[in-house]
């Protein structure tokens, strides 16, 4: 399997990498936006930002494997699980009316759906 062949893989490290860089570099961009207006947490969001490019590197490295690909898709999956999880325990806290937290829960099933697709494609 090369890298052009999974391009769920891609789209997905690549959107993850993306996430990643403007967290790690612009964070105080990212917060509020894209993330929970925290201006005081700019260094956990730079942190939070190099996990995922370390894990979107990962991804895009192992899209060219097929023996790497599944651990990745893994992941990712267990990633936008917990993301989730957290993000329904800020829409528990702040309530549905608040965009940040809800976004907390759609978001991550985006991404769990292009993870798990990626992965039942992977079978075939």
């Amino acid at each position: 399997m090369a890298l052009s062949e999974s391009p769920l893989m891609t789209a997905g490290g690549l959107v993850r990498l993306t996430y990643g860089l403007g967290a790690l570099f612009v964070p105080r961009f990212v917060a509020g936006r894209y993330a929970a207006a925290e201006p005081d947490s700019v260094m956990n969001l730079r942190g939070f930002g190099g996990q995922h490019i370390a894990i979107a590197i990962f991804t895009l490295l192992a899209a060219r494997s097929r023996k790497m690909a599944r651990p990745a898709l893994l992941l990712n999956t267990g990633i936008e699980i917990g993301d989730m999880v957290a993000g329904g325990f800020e829409v528990r806290e702040r309530g549905t009316r608040d965009p940040i937290a809800v976004g907390g829960v759609l978001l991550p099933l985006v991404g769990l759906t292009t993870w798990l697709t990626a992965l039942i494609r992977l079978d075939r």
